[in-house]
């Protein structure tokens, strides 16, 4: 089970990390049986924490709770240095990007990527050089 953030298709990634999600538990629930919606996710740096923001879990139709809100923040597990190396790419003026939200084993994990906005002109150059290989083989 992976839910890929199609967004993440417009970035050149430098590095990429793998992180944890923490989650409420019918979050967790939602997320096994349904889709979620990435528009416009970004990963930000809030007092010294990696948060997530602008993920949207559906609601889980068994949950008890009504007034859930599906986009609140999530925050994100990594190690202090992973942090320092976001924090010091943030500064260059990079984005930070989810790209995935999987299971490892019991836990949902997210992968996040630090990276630039592709331009109109490389996209374009991207998209030819993929039909030209395409057209060789």
């Amino acid at each position: 089970m992976k839910h890929f953030n199609k967004d993440s298709r417009d970035y050149q990634f430098v590095e990429k990390f793998e992180a944890g999600l923490i989650l409420t538990g019918s979050d967790a629930k939602s997320l096994r049986t349904q889709e979620s919606q990435f528009s416009n996710s970004k990963v930000e740096i809030v007092n010294g924490q990696p948060v997530l923001m602008n993920l949207k879990i559906p609601v889980y139709k068994y949950s008890q709770s009504q007034e859930i809100d599906t986009t609140h923040d999530r925050k994100l597990l990594l190690s202090e240095k992973e942090i320092a190396r976001i924090i010091s790419y943030r500064h260059q003026k990079y984005m930070i990007i989810p790209i995935s939200i999987f299971l490892k084993g019991k836990w949902f994990k997210v992968e996040i990527g630090i990276g630039r906005k592709i331009r109109k002109y490389e996209k374009r150059q991207k998209i030819k050089d993929r039909d030209l290989k395409r057209n060789l083989n």
